[in-house]
């Protein structure tokens, strides 16, 4: 069987460790196993914790190890084996993907809810008990909400809502092709330019690089007559869109007029609807 790489978190009753007991731990932790990245820190808790990447043919084989090396390297500085109340073993790519979330995860206020949902912010207001659920704390400005479950509310319930439709908005055949091209890019979704409106919106621009969070990377093509600027401007009106120029450590040469476009969740949900309709 071929060893898979481990991440390895043991943990001791030992809280508030001083700063010479965790220079000392390493210091016997990189001499006898200086190939296993060790790490030491304070837990949440502030007891004494240990990290050690193993190579190991199973969880098993690795979390046992990881702990031996940490007792046996605390026995050395008079930290007896029984110290230890807990052990993690992960994969180092489910360590990476955990590292790679965010502390915080997103918030929304009362105007960001409003613009995920597409609707006022008083609208918002009045579904106070339908997204219950999803708010963390009560400001004196108004509710937080976790972002996560506003979306999801918004592509459920929402459209499930009585009084909640999709109307026209008068937007034109391109107009709606182009929201229709960014949505399917920006969902993996089939696309083909069989209508003269989509085959205006795939000269309009192409799709450079596709980002997350349904974010595009587009390119405005040149030599196209259609005014792109404009319905791009229509789109953002509606709260379909949203764009921004890309930040400096995003620009690419050459791409001066290159935009980020976000397909927001109304504009999901209309694009899918195939008439680019306001949710009310």
């Amino acid at each position: 069987m071929t060893d898979s790489p481990y991440s390895v978190y043991v943990e001791f009753a030992v809280p508030n460790a001083p700063a010479d007991l965790y220079e000392a731990l390493l210091n016997t932790l990189l001499e006898r196993h200086p190939h296993n990245g060790p790490a030491l820190g304070p837990a949440g808790n502030g007891n004494l914790s240990m990290r050690f990447f193993i190579d190991a043919g199973s969880v098993v084989d690795a979390v046992n190890r990881g702990i031996e090396y940490a007792q046996a390297a605390a026995m050395t500085h008079d930290i007896t084996p029984d110290t230890v109340i807990g052990a993690e073993v992960v994969t180092e790519a489910e360590l990476d993907r955990r590292n790679a979330q965010p502390l915080v995860p997103e918030l929304a206020g009362v105007t960001e809810a409003a613009e995920i949902v597409g609707v006022t912010k008083q609208r918002i207001s009045d579904l106070s008990v339908a997204l219950r659920k999803h708010r963390v704390q009560e400001l004196a400005a108004g509710p937080i909400y976790l972002a996560a479950g506003v979306r999801d509310y918004a592509a459920t319930e929402h459209n499930a809502t009585r009084g909640a439709r999709i109307s026209d908005l008068g937007l034109s055949p391109a107009e709606r092709a182009v929201l229709g091209l960014l949505h399917a890019m920006a969902d993996d979704l089939p696309w083909s330019a069989s209508t003269p409106a989509e085959q205006t919106a795939d000269r309009a621009l192409h799709v450079e690089e596709i980002l997350e969070e349904r974010r595009l990377r587009v390119h405005p093509r040149n030599g196209s007559d259609f005014d792109l600027d404009a319905a791009l401007g229509r789109l953002v009106e509606h709260r379909l869109l949203k764009t921004r120029k890309p930040y400096r450590a995003e620009r690419l040469s050459g791409h001066d007029t290159d935009l980020v476009v976000t397909v927001t969740d109304k504009g999901r949900r209309h694009a899918e609807a195939g008439t680019a309709g306001n949710t009310r």
